[in-house]
Formats: C-alpha cells, structure tokens, sequence
C-alpha cells in the first residue's frame, strides 16, 4: 500500500487551504496512491494532523502552503516537495511528480544548505521574503480589523468634534470600546513582526522579536516623539527572525540544547533587538520626526507654498499608515488648529481617509483583482477611511507593496493639493 501525505496552508485559511488539500487528493488517487491524508491548516483550526509516525511512513510528502506550516520538526529527516497552493490547485500532479527528486528537509541544518535545497524544490514558487511576510500578514489582519471597528463605530456613535480632535467621554460604553480598538492596535505590530519571525525561525523567534516590537513602538522607551509604526515591526520581523535562525546553527552541546529555545535564544535576542532600537535607532529616529516637523512649519509660513505642503503631508500621511511620520503630520495638523490656521487640519483630513478608502474601494469593486485576505480586509477599511484610521491599509499595503504604496501616495499627495485649491 502506497501513502501520499501533505499539508495546506493560505494566508486566510478559508478556500485556497480546502481547494489545494482537494486536488492534491484528487491527482495522488489518480497517480495510484492507496492512501492520502492531507493536513489541512485553516482559520478553523488545524485538520487531519498528521503524526510522526505516519510521517515516518509516508511514501511521499507534499506541501501547498503560502506561509510557515505549523510544527515543522515533525518533518525533519524526510523528503519534502515544498509547493504553494496555487500549484497544489493548477498542477497537482506535477507537484507530486517532483517528490522523487525533492531533498531531504532538516529543521536545524545550516542556512546555506537549507536554502539551496529548498531553492531546487520550490522553483517558480513564492520569494520566501513574501512567505515569511504574508504568514505575518495573515495573523495580523484579524486585529486591525477588530480594532478598526471597534474604533471606528465609537468615534461614529460616541465622538464629539473638538479643537483637539474627536473626543469620547469617559465613563461611556464608546470609551470602553474605543479602548479596546486601541488595544487591538496596539498588538497588530508584536503580531506582524512575531510571525514574519516565526516563519524563519519558528516559535523561539515569538519572544525576542514581539517585545522588540512593543519596544521599537514604545515612544517613552526609545525617547522620540513617536514609535516606527509597522514599518519597524517588518524591520524586526525579519532581522529577528534570521538572527534566531544564526543562533540555531550554533554548535551547542547536547545537554544544553533543551534550554535554547526557552532562555537563551528570548533573553539574548530580545537584549540584541531591544538594545539596537534603543540605542542606535532611536536617536536618528527622533532627528527625522524633529527635521519633518521644521519643514511643515517652513512650508506652511508661506501661503504660496500650501500646494506643495499640502502635496507633502499626503505623502507623510500615506508613506507609514499611522507610524511615525503620519502621526507628525497629524500632529502639526491638531497644532494649526489652536494656531487659528484650521486649513492645515483640513489637508490631513482629506490625506487620511484617502489610503484606507481607496483601497477599500477598490477591492470590492473588482475583488478578483485582490487575494482572499485583501478581500477580507475591504470593507473594514472603507469604515475606517470614513473616519480617517489610516491603518486600515495596512494588511493590503503589507501583501502587495508594489501596487498599493505608488497608488495611495499619488492620491493622498493630490488630495492634499486639491484640498488647497478648493480652500476646504
């Protein structure tokens, strides 16, 4: 008796897992194989697991997956084909057919090697950058959009307009949900960066890397004006993850190893990525925030420049979605109010809610143009475009940078110039 055995796993979890685990089953009965059991990694939950032992068994292992599949050590010493959903569902049974030549996987060998083998087995597939990235994405999306709309529908219901901003009374049910939105914020950027780690380094990346991120967004920690936003949390994502994944190669007695995973790799890599942010970074970060401010206030001292300033803080409003730079923006833009130039506050507003609505738009009008978690996000974001939460482009900006980050500079860029022009 033959067994075929695999995994699915899509940056939602809903169709593309479902539809790869099917056709992968369909080609390997198809093939002549007695036996498949495919493992199925959706939103609900984790399906089917496959043991070590059936593993050990197996006569082939496949995987369609787009991001890091759950416990990979069960897998380690046997031949993988390593292959994404859109190939399990096009072509399954050439992914089967590339088994024979596929390498044997290794969770703790050294980089070069691993990634020279996975290089010959995954050829055609997915940048591992854009794997590692989107298994970030996918985690993060469900708490920008319970935190969006947590926020959003508290400001809509409970807010009032003042000099300072919409504000909520204390003590009322659209404060308490409008402090939960903020917490769901809050952890979107550990989230993001824990599990771009994850996908390079597996769990003992989670620690160092998500306290790193709090850290890199903690504005009294670092001492700036303001944090790095989810640009930061990429940046630690990545070189947190690649940093535990050194650590890993290292020659480590036996005896010592049990303790890597839960001491030394969270308490020297959170010293490491701690430190630099704190230490090296923070300082030119507080140097740029400073250096936009002077601009702003260059620019807007002189009326034959409002065009160009209001071109400039659609740009800053746009370039990090609610990081640093777009809070300088929104920050002058409060302080012209009370400086008796309400117009400057009237660019920011249009520039906010341009990223977020656009791009929300946009998806639910032609959504075949979008993958399964940028549809997800959608009409989440046209809510909180309405109101001016930037954030919510971020899960669309994050997957698919080199549309989405052209498109809503332009457009916050000339709404700002536009705004000037009709005196809004």
């Amino acid at each position: 008796m033959t067994t075929l055995i695999g995994v699915t796993k899509c940056p939602v979890g809903i169709a593309h897992t479902y539809m790869a685990a099917e056709k992968l089953e369909q080609a390997a009965k198809k093939m002549g194989y007695d036996k498949v059991k495919i493992e199925t990694e959706g939103a609900s939950g984790t399906e089917n697991t496959l043991t070590r032992e059936e593993i050990v068994n197996a006569d082939a292992i496949v995987f369609g997956a787009d991001v890091a599949v759950d416990d990979l050590e069960r897998f380690d010493g046997q031949k993988v084909v390593f292959g994404d959903t859109t190939s399990a569902i096009k072509n399954a049974e050439e992914l089967i057919k590339k088994y024979d030549n596929a390498p044997v996987f290794h969770i703790h060998e050294s980089a070069g090697q691993k990634e020279e083998e996975k290089e010959e087995s995954s050829k055609g597939q997915k940048n591992p950058l854009v794997k590692q990235l989107l298994n970030g994405v996918s985690h993060m999306i469900p708490f920008v959009v319970v935190g969006g709309l947590f926020m959003a529908l508290s400001i809509a219901f409970g807010g009032h307009p003042t000099s300072a901003g919409m504000v909520i009374p204390k003590g009322t049910v659209w404060s308490a949900m409008n402090q939960v939105g903020n917490l769901g914020f809050t952890l979107m950027i550990p989230v993001l960066a824990g599990y771009i780690a994850d996908a390079i380094a597996g769990r003992a990346a989670l620690a160092p890397v998500m306290i790193s991120a709090l850290v890199s967004n903690s504005p009294d920690i670092l001492g700036t004006k303001a944090g790095t936003g989810f640009l930061g949390a990429i940046l630690i994502g990545f070189v947190g993850g690649y940093l535990v994944k050194w650590i890993n190669t290292w020659k480590i007695p036996k005896d010592l190893r049990p303790i890597m995973p839960i001491f030394v790799i969270p308490l020297l890599g959170t010293a490491i990525l701690s430190g630099a942010f704190i230490y090296l970074l923070g300082g030119p970060i507080s140097w740029l925030m400073t250096a936009l401010e002077e601009m702003l206030k260059s620019l807007s001292a002189n009326p034959s420049t409002n065009i160009i300033l209001g071109g400039i803080i659609g740009l800053m409003v746009s370039s990090d979605m609610g990081g640093p730079i777009n809070k300088v923006a929104f920050l002058f833009g409060v302080a012209s109010i009370t400086a008796n130039t309400p117009q400057i506050m009237g660019m920011v507003a249009c520039c906010v809610a341009v990223p977020p609505l656009t791009v929300g738009i946009s998806t639910l009008i032609n959504g075949k143009k979008y993958s399964k978690d940028e549809r997800a996000a959608a009409l989440p974001a046209v809510l909180m475009g309405l109101i001016g939460i930037t954030e919510g482009t971020i899960p669309s900006a994050t997957a698919n940078p080199k549309r989405v980050f052209p498109s809503i500079l332009i457009g916050s860029a000339v709404a700002g110039a536009f705004k000037v022009l009709h005196n809004c």
